[in-house]
């Protein structure tokens, strides 16, 4: 098991020393660390998050960080997500299990394939503005339906617009260190507005950029052709299709 970078307890001291951050820091290091490679290094991760807490407390920071990985995984893959979430169940004692997951008990209440596509739209319309959204769902309907199914049905639909554990802000921080530790500056300027759009502020987008960097820095990942956001233009407006300017 791959030891935890000395830097996270930094991070977990500046992102609790700030509202905007409070309860993060371990779910943003956890997918930057996963989409590095490093899944093996959630475990102690885990641990430090959770030492001294009620068995209580405990479960609802497994619950945070198990969203955080499921969600990302379609960002980073379902292999490395599987790296960082295997080790962690075979972590846990059976007292310790938090099983709750909120996509399995929609779909048993009669969730519908139309519901969540409506949930789905609503999300993108939010990140690229409606007639942006519009013209790139249209534009993946044209080039491959089953791109567009992707998209709005599995990744939207079902995985990243469940908000009961994690809200869009937290879901877009997430986002935003798997992107960047994934070596995917585009999506991860995307992303970052998207952040700002959901309803997010400066302090939670430099607070990610910070731990993913590190983190990026400390195993070898590219970052060439990333925005620092500072130099983001958050007034820009971009299709889904379309690269943002730098």
């Amino acid at each position: 098991m791959a030891a935890l970078p000395d830097f996270v307890d930094r991070f977990r001291e500046i992102g609790e020393s700030d509202p905007a951050t409070q309860g993060c820091w371990y779910i943003v290091a956890a997918v930057a660390l996963t989409a590095a490679g490093e899944g093996s290094c959630i475990v102690e991760l885990y641990q430090r998050a959770t030492h001294g807490l009620t068995l209580e407390a405990e479960k609802a920071v497994q619950r945070r960080l198990k969203e955080a990985l499921l969600k990302t995984s379609i960002i980073c893959g379902i292999p490395r997500a599987l790296e960082a979430l295997l080790p962690l169940i075979n972590s846990l004692s059976e007292e310790q299990v938090e099983d709750y997951g909120p996509r399995t008990e929609a779909m048993e209440r009669g969730e519908t394939r139309e519901q969540r596509r409506h949930r789905a739209r609503g999300y993108l319309d939010t990140i690229w503005t409606p007639a942006y959204a519009g013209e790139g769902l249209g534009a993946m309907l044209k080039f491959h339906t089953d791109l567009n199914l992707l998209v709005l049905d599995a990744v939207y639909g079902l995985w990243l617009t469940e908000d009961r554990i994690l809200g869009p802000v937290e879901t877009q921080m997430c986002n935003v260190a798997a992107m960047i530790c994934s070596s995917c500056p585009v999506q991860a300027t995307w992303h970052t507005k998207g952040l700002i759009k959901h309803g997010g502020g400066m302090q939670q987008a430099r607070f990610v950029e910070e731990v993913a960097l590190a983190v990026a820095a400390q195993y070898g990942c590219s970052t060439a052709g990333l925005v620092p956001v500072d130099r983001i233009d958050f007034d820009e407006s971009v299709g889904m299709l379309d690269r943002p300017a730098e």
